[in-house]
């Protein structure tokens, strides 16, 4: 490993670790160093390593010697596919002492440099905003034991929707401790496995998650909208990690090409994804947001994605409320095994985008104060 470059920083300690571990001449065509001075631009950086290969034993000591010697809080790694070597790099930390789910990593191989081969510089820029989402997505991060549901028996009012929508049976209704109502949920978390399909069903937003929480989830889609560029269409993807996430990742490896001009926000299923997520985005002035999760039959937590299709309906109609084009949203289904498929979705989405030009919420007046007595 090449020797670490340090500055000083206030608050979380950040190490972050860059892998140039990319074949198929894609090294040459990605820009690390960009990446790697974007990367210490943060003041959380207080550690920056770069190798040529990151996974492998004498990697893992490193790491483990590195959240000693540095007083590193939080790791993130900018490197291939979470389901290649992040665990064993959470495994890792864990063994130093720190929170597994405190290390968190941002794909640069399959998701980007494999797949936007044509155009170096808007990958360069597609690192540099995917890599700021995912330095917002670690620093939002809270340590657990565990992926699951919490609920807030505060704000609570034993509507039953998130105990009928859980195919886990992990939701039991439970006598309220406050005397408020009746009942209020209750999660068993050994039972729960993260799908969030019962945060994004509670009317009331009683229910969160300890990891892909709300704070999570938002901080990416705030760093995103704070990013956004004129420059390019500005498409913002929402994919499940086990169906529309890993078809991305084989595009990747199959080196696909796909237009760069779109971002991604991860999430465990389809069913996590809020719709005022997408409102946000949309009337924050993303150019389009493009929700994907596995096929019918195919959802990896059973119903998720009947969930999705179900709730995401709305959506068309309060387009049309606020002047947008129905085209500036859509919902594709794809399985893990079709990543021609999911290039296809997504290169025609974003050439509907173009057609359809900039959205026009982001150019009007938001100054209002002009405004008075109804005139």
């Amino acid at each position: 490993m090449n020797a670490p470059e340090e500055s000083p920083a206030p608050g979380d300690r950040v190490g972050v670790y860059l892998c140039e571990c990319h074949s198929r001449g894609l090294s040459e065509k990605f820009d690390f160093d960009d990446l790697a001075a974007f990367a210490k631009e943060f003041p959380q950086t207080v550690l920056l390593r770069r190798d040529s290969k990151l996974c492998g034993d004498s990697s893992l000591e490193q790491l483990k010697s590195d959240i000693v010697d540095h007083d590193l809080d939080r790791v993130l790694l900018a490197t291939c596919a979470p389901d290649k070597h992040l665990e064993e790099f959470r495994e890792a930390a864990g063994e130093a002492g720190m929170n597994r789910y405190l290390v968190n990593s941002v794909n640069i191989r399959e998701q980007i440099s494999a797949i936007h081969q044509g155009d170096p510089g808007k990958a360069r820029d597609k690192a540099r905003d995917q890599f700021a989402m995912g330095m917002a997505d670690l620093l939002a991060t809270k340590p657990s034991s565990k992926v699951y549901a919490l609920v807030d028996e505060t704000i609570c009012n034993g509507c039953e929707i998130c105990y009928t929508v859980c195919d886990k049976d992990t939701i039991s209704m439970v006598p309220d401790p406050y005397g408020r109502v009746s009942k209020v949920a209750n999660v068993a978390p050994e039972k729960c496995w993260g799908c969030g399909v019962c945060v994004t069903s509670c009317p009331v937003d009683a229910l969160d998650m300890t990891v892909y929480s709300n704070a999570q989830m938002l901080s990416q889609l705030d760093t995103f909208l704070s990013r956004i560029s004129s420059d390019c269409t500005n498409a913002l993807v929402f994919a499940c990690h086990w169906c529309a996430y890993q078809a991305a990742d084989a595009a990747g490896a199959a080196g696909i090409p796909i237009d760069p001009d779109f971002r991604m926000i991860r999430t465990l299923c389809s069913g996590r994804i809020d719709p005022n997520w997408v409102l946000k985005a949309l009337s924050k002035g993303a150019d389009g947001g493009l929700l994907m999760g596995g096929k019918p039959t195919k959802c990896h937590f059973k119903s998720g994605n009947l969930r999705t299709m179900t709730r995401m309906k709305l959506i068309k109609l309060l387009l049309d409320q606020m002047g947008l084009d129905r085209r500036r949203f859509r919902v594709e289904w794809v399985n893990p095994e079709e990543p021609e498929v999911y290039a296809q979705v997504v290169n025609e989405f974003i050439s509907d985008l173009r057609e359809l030009g900039p959205n026009p919420l982001l150019s009007r007046d938001s100054d209002y104060s002009h405004a008075k007595d109804g005139k």
